[in-house]
């Protein structure tokens, strides 16, 4: 599939643009594709198609929130911030359902029963075994006879690039996303160009608990290497 500027092809559709340092953006380029209902087959929404220079703005986004506000939280604060995330989905259920089987053409029973509170749910999830998990030690022998203490430390990574599938747009997002950041790592994620509606909005869900800006990002874009195929 060919990707045209918005403005040629269905300007009456919404477009579902990437999310930059806590701002929804559209590409660079001017470049979209479409979002299509597997059930109709008829396109509901244009999505941005990150460039090069997106995601590379993306990349730096998150950077500077890992050296900065983000990466200066305590794991309470990190954590009461993930407690906030899966709320607040669960507060948007119906618009998180709405949009995940819009995606898929899944039967709203089972969203409704797996992918959204399983989605939120990771966030807890894991800000829990972040919170609650003991760090490892243990003693060993050295031939001197004084004995060594041995202990593990747990330190993020950094910036941590997600790429998720569209079987289960939210919960395997989550799934990667939640652990990441309880971990104090920040995040680039590139959905499935299938299924991107989830992840778009959970940006907003992230402004609305106060996340640190630049923490959650997300850039667009299809599975070939060129978009000019």
């Amino acid at each position: 599939m060919s990707s045209q500027p918005s403005s040629a092809t269905h300007p009456e559709l919404p477009e579902l643009k990437n999310f930059i340092a806590g701002e929804y953006l559209g590409s660079s380029t001017g470049k979209t594709f479409d979002n299509v209902d597997p059930v109709t087959g008829i396109a509901f929404a244009t999505v941005s198609e990150a460039s090069e220079a997106d995601v590379d703005a993306a990349v730096k986004a998150a950077r500077a929130a890992f050296t900065g506000e983000w990466g200066a939280l305590t794991v309470d604060a990190r954590v009461n911030l993930l407690y906030k995330v899966a709320d607040r989905i669960n507060e948007r259920f119906d618009e998180f359902l709405e949009a995940e089987c819009r995606d898929t053409g899944k039967p709203y029973s089972l969203a409704r029963h797996v992918d959204i509170p399983r989605g939120a749910a990771n966030f807890k999830i894991f800000a829990d075994v972040i919170r609650n998990v003991a760090t490892e030690s243990f003693r060993l022998e050295t031939p001197d006879g004084a004995g060594a203490l041995n202990y593990g430390v747990r330190l993020p990574k950094g910036v941590i690039a997600v790429i998720s599938p569209w079987n289960l747009p939210l919960l395997l997002m989550t799934w990667k996303v939640g652990p990441a950041l309880a971990c104090g790592n920040t995040v680039v994620v590139k959905p499935s160009e299938e299924t991107p509606s989830t992840t778009t909005l959970l940006g907003e869900v992230m402004n609305e608990v106060r996340m640190a800006p630049r923490v959650f990002n997300v850039v667009n874009g299809l599975g070939t290497n060129s978009t000019d195929e």
